[in-house]
């Protein structure tokens, strides 16, 4: 809510007339941010909220019966609603993710659709949706989170969007969450600046985590001129190429940020990958 009423009072000082300096004219990302809190205003937040339960249970028994084999379900998380990017990139993961894995798939995002039929991304309803999905879980199930968001240096992750205060998530929250579910095998990447931060917190032996940037360093792309981060835009696009590994795409993708980091000047951000030594099938097997 404060960002909210922020951008509202830019917004309304801009327009002022009579002003005894020209006004500022907003900046691109200014008026893109602008744009979209105004597209929250008119809608029903607390009725979404109030929801959300019940559109997780609804979206989980509409998902297709399990098969004879163990699968990868996808829990894609869009955190920060203010960007439509952190959405779109969520709905690519997933989409990708589950063709790799042939399991089903779920998208948590805070845009106005969402408020109106959809599901939310918090740290409630993180906990939710992989409750449910463990429930229809089955032994040998891995569970692949992909988590796309701005980060913090304390290893938090944005969650909050226009009138709509959730606070962050952390790598302890979904550690929880995925324990309580029982699922031991899981694959999580994170998609934000400070994405290392969320290793050590969900390591183990049955676990893959991928982050975007090491502990200490920011990722980069998170702008809506942008189809997806750069991160996102590399590792995806690389998963995306049949019969490609986890561990090639990963690769790939390292290497393609280092050399557009290079060529824009920038700190790199420094991907890291951390493999549970029960997980080297799933690294390095094909997708």
């Amino acid at each position: 809510m404060r960002r909210a009423l922020a951008m509202f009072s830019l917004a309304l000082s801009l327009a002022l007339p009579g002003s005894a300096r020209p006004a500022r004219q907003p900046t691109a990302a200014e008026r893109a941010e602008a744009a979209m809190i105004k597209r929250f205003e008119p809608l029903a937040i607390e009725d979404a909220l109030i929801d959300q339960q019940a559109r997780i249970t609804a979206a989980v028994a509409a998902l297709p019966a399990p098969g004879s084999v163990p699968e990868m379900p996808v829990l894609a998380i869009g955190g920060e609603g203010y960007l439509a990017l952190f959405d779109r990139e969520a709905r690519r993961a997933a989409k990708v993710l589950a063709a790799r894995g042939g399991g089903p798939a779920l998208v948590l995002s805070n845009t106005p659709e969402q408020v109106f039929s959809g599901l939310l991304a918090s740290r409630r309803t993180m906990a939710l949706a992989v409750a449910a999905l463990g429930r229809r879980a089955r032994p040998g199930d891995t569970l692949v989170v992909y988590l796309t968001s701005h980060g913090g240096p304390d290893g938090s992750i944005a969650m909050d969007a226009p009138y709509i205060d959730f606070a962050p998530m952390t790598a302890v929250d979904l550690a929880k969450a995925m324990d309580a579910a029982g699922f031991r095998r899981r694959v999580v990447i994170v998609s934000a600046c400070y994405g290392a931060s969320w290793i050590p917190a969900l390591a183990s032996p049955t676990t893959i985590v991928v982050a975007a940037a090491a502990a200490d360093r920011t990722s980069f792309g998170c702008d809506d001129s942008r189809d997806l981060t750069l991160f996102g835009e590399a590792l995806i696009g690389a998963l995306g190429t049949p019969g490609v590994s986890l561990a090639t795409a990963f690769a790939a993708a390292k290497a393609r940020i280092a050399a557009q980091e290079r060529a824009m000047k920038i700190t790199p951000s420094l991907p890291e990958a951390r493999v549970g030594a029960g997980m080297q099938a799933v690294w390095t097997g094909p997708g």
